[in-house]
């Protein structure tokens, strides 16, 4: 559902879209505001969120219906298996913001320097974004690797899989990294494009479970976390202004601009971590950098 959402996305704008979640639409009407209608793969995937995965979600139990601020966290542990979706969605928007956030620690522990994402190539190639890029879309696609595993079957069930209207592990996994975005100016486009995806998805679960704005049920009561998520003013322009700094050898510059960078990035990453909490009726707190999931190794090398 994630990477449709991406696809449309190419070519049409987040706000067309952005509060779609809030009107729980069916399946039908979610296929004809995407314009999929002649696409029966991207049909068959949005049928089976919308009427199967989604309706096994659980509402967040309130203390009472005139008091919706007040959540009761002690009747939400019967449906926590019924939510694995909701912290599946979770751990894939929390695991891009960390995939950055990686790499910038990196970068920094290497006094500013480039050549540690690079093995075979001049040095003269080595950008700024261009080497996040090649880090984004290679722990994208591990992480991806370890969520959409891939099984052995046997050669009758093969035939029967090789239908092009058969939903597979393999065509998801394609279906999600089709694309290498290696040019400086599209990386920033295609990390938005998956953020504001991963989001659209959670925004349809969270719907189901009745609550609104989760992200930004934090001490900073007077942030809009979703908001900061995808504005401008954070992976647009900061990461654009720290290739910017970098080039023209700006060292205060640069370290201002990773400041806000961080900032900002915790308070997402706290919006995120609030909204597991929540999700799970306080059974899953997990710290600023952990995940839900089990990662492999993808942030260790």
């Amino acid at each position: 559902m994630e990477a449709i959402i991406s696809l449309y996305l190419l070519n049409s704008n987040y706000d067309k879209i952005k509060e779609i979640p809030e009107t729980r639409p069916s399946s039908d009407r979610l296929i004809d505001i995407l314009g999929l209608r002649d696409t029966q793969l991207y049909m068959d995937i949005i049928d089976y969120f919308i009427n199967c995965a989604i309706p096994k979600v659980k509402p967040v139990v309130m203390y009472a219906r005139e008091h919706h601020d007040r959540f009761r966290m002690g009747n939400v542990a019967p449906y926590t298996k019924t939510r694995v979706c909701v912290y599946l969605a979770l751990h894939r928007l929390k695991l891009k913001f960390l995939i950055i956030k990686n790499f910038m620690d990196k970068f920094k522990s290497n006094n500013y320097k480039l050549d540690s994402f690079y093995e075979n190539e001049p040095s003269e190639d080595i950008n700024f974004l261009t080497a996040l890029s090649k880090e984004y879309y290679k722990k994208n696609k591990m992480s991806l690797r370890l969520m959409i595993p891939k099984r052995r079957v046997s050669e009758r069930v093969q035939k029967l899989l090789d239908d092009k209207e058969s939903i597979t592990s393999e065509k998801l996994f394609k279906l999600a990294t089709f694309k290498v975005y290696l040019e400086r100016a599209n990386i920033i486009k295609f990390i938005m494009r998956e953020i504001k995806a991963s989001i659209f998805v959670c925004k349809l679960m969270f719907a189901k479970m009745d609550f609104q704005n989760p992200f930004s049920l934090t001490e900073d009561i007077n942030l809009n976390l979703e908001e900061i998520m995808i504005s401008n003013d954070f992976i647009p322009e900061l990461l654009p202004a720290i290739s910017q700094s970098l080039q023209d050898n700006n060292r205060a510059q640069l370290e201002d601009c990773i400041s806000a960078f961080e900032f900002l990035m915790d308070k997402v990453l706290n919006g995120i971590n609030k909204a597991i909490e929540i999700t799970s009726g306080g059974q899953i707190k997990i710290g600023l950098y952990e995940t839900i999931y089990d990662t492999g190794n993808i942030f260790t090398f």
